[in-house]
Formats: C-alpha cells, sequence, structure tokens
C-alpha cells in the first residue's frame, strides 16, 4: 500500500492546484466619472440658431438640494451628445442624485417635463434626455391677446366715433370691472384709399399688443397685418409683418410707431392721461 501512497498524494496535489488556477476572483466595475447621454427636443420645436445647454448634477436628498457639479456649454443642433464629469467621492450611495437640464436660445427656453434619476438606488449614469419646449415672450403676448379677445363679451364697452374729409372712424372702448381700459378696436375707412383695422390691448395702462391690419375695402383680405407687443417691463417682444402670405420681422420703428399710436387711443378714449 506505501507504494501508491505518493502518486495519490501527488495526483491529489495537481488537483486542487489545478482548481485553483481555474478560478479567478470577479473584476470591479469602475465607477462612474462622468453623467452621460443625449439630449432631443420633445415635438417639431427647434433651435433658432445657437442655443445654451445647462447640465446639473443634484443631489435631492438633501434640504435645500445641492449641486454636485454643473456646466453651461453652446450647442447648434439637436439631438446632441452631453457628459457632465463628477468627482466619484462626492456620490454618496445612499442618496438620490437627478440630472436637471435646460436649454435658452434666442427666442426660446426648453425644459425637462419629468427628473431623471442617476447614479445610485439602481439608476444608471447614462439618460436620454428630453426637453419641452415654453412659449416664446411673443407666443405668450399673442397667447393673452387672443385670450382677451375671447372674453370681450363679458366687458363693458363704448362707442366713438370721428370723420373728417376722405376719412371715417370708429372705435369701440372695453373696461375692466375696475374701468380701465383693456382693450380698443378701431375701424378706418378711406374710401379708395382702403381699410385698416387696429386693435389695441393694455396691461395696466400701458399698450400690450397692437395688431393692424391693411386691406383694400371693407370685408376684404387684409393685404398686410402688423403685429407688435410688449412685456411688462416695456421691452419689445413681438415683431411680425405678414404681407402676401409671407412672413417677416416688423422693423423698430414701425414698432415704435405702433406703441405711440396706442399710447394717443388710450388718451384719446379717457384711459391713462
Amino acid at each position: 500500500m506505501r507504494r501508491y501512497a505518493l502518486p495519490l498524494l501527488v495526483a491529489a496535489t495537481l488537483l486542487a492546484a489545478g482548481c485553483s488556477g481555474s478560478s479567478s476572483a470577479p473584476k470591479a466595475t469602475p465607477e462612474p466619472t462622468a453623467v452621460s447621454g443625449t439630449i432631443s427636443l420633445i415635438g417639431t420645436a427647434s433651435l433658432d440658431g445657437q442655443g445654451q445647454l445647462t447640465l446639473e448634477l443634484v443631489d435631492v436628498s438633501r434640504q435645500p438640494n445641492a449641486v454636485v457639479t454643473s456646466k453651461t456649454e453652446t450647442v447648434t443642433s439637436l439631438p446632441a451628445q452631453f457628459s457632465l464629469p463628477f468627482t466619484a467621492s462626492d456620490i454618496d450611495a445612499n442618496d438620490l442624485y437627478v440630472l436637471n437640464a435646460s436649454l435658452q436660445d434666442a427666442q426660446r427656453k426648453f425644459i425637462m417635463p419629468i427628473q431623471y434619476p442617476v447614479l445610485t438606488h439602481g439608476n444608471a449614469a447614462q439618460v436620454s434626455v428630453q426637453l419641452k419646449p415654453l412659449p416664446t415672450p411673443a407666443e405668450q403676448a399673442m397667447a393673452g391677446f387672443d385670450a382677451l379677445k375671447a372674453r370681450l363679451g363679458a366687458l363693458k364697452y363704448s362707442n366713438g366715433d370721428q370723420s373728417e374729409v376722405g376719412m371715417s372712424r370708429g372705435w369701440q372702448t372695453f373696461r375692466d370691472q375696475a374701468g380701465k381700459v383693456v382693450f380698443v378696436r378701431e375701424l378706418e375707412d378711406a374710401s379708395n384709399k382702403g381699410f385698416t383695422t387696429t386693435e389695441f390691448a393694455y396691461r395696466d395702462d400701458k399698450p400690450w399688443v397692437v395688431v393692424q391690419a391693411h386691406s383694400a375695402a371693407r370685408g376684404q383680405t387684409p393685404s398686410l397685418i402688423e403685429r407688435a407687443g410688449w412685456d411688462a417691463a416695456g421691452a419689445l417682444v413681438l415683431r411680425e409683418r405678414v404681407a402676401g402670405g409671407s412672413k417677416s420681422r416688423l422693423s423698430a420703428v414701425d414698432a415704435k410707431t405702433l406703441y405711440a399710436t396706442a399710447e394717443a387711443m388710450l388718451v384719446k378714449v379717457g384711459g391713462k392721461k
């Protein structure tokens, strides 16, 4: 029996060595050092030129929320790739983190309609972010103008008229419950020189939106429509000219003329003195 002991011992040793050599410890997954992915837009909106993309990695478990890192970069088209680096040691595995993204171009702001959790609690470091377009200041002005027109029937109104050689004018003035002028519609008939409808909307005793339409005669399709609007601070935000079915940017001079006309009309109908 002794002559078989050594070979059996050697075989057992070789078998153990073989098993040990065939197994290896699992490799640790490297910790992410950036949140990355793509930015795209919801719907048919597009960038007006180039935009400024702002990215933030935020710890929402803290009160108030803490921005871990952020950056702003220029994008010229979408969808676009992004990468937001961070320091791995700044991340607490017990906390919840989200990526905030917003985009601002010349006229419009785009925001996230939903949050995008990242990094911890089973969330990945890569996300596909969709941004929602907000109305531009010009669109907001026209939406407010249209909403005001829709409720004119509930407001008190009065009529006025004025005639001169070759021109007849008539207007309706609408006031809110406090008696302030909020809307005036003026009709000007210059006979063979054309017909003009001008609608003035006011906010806080100041011109807000003016829409003026010129046509060859009453009842005909306007050949020219000019729209101008101002925000609460008086900045010009709506500048539009439609002629022959083509839109263009209303000149600052023409917008200023419409503003002055609106101020004069407000005085005429007994609004702000």
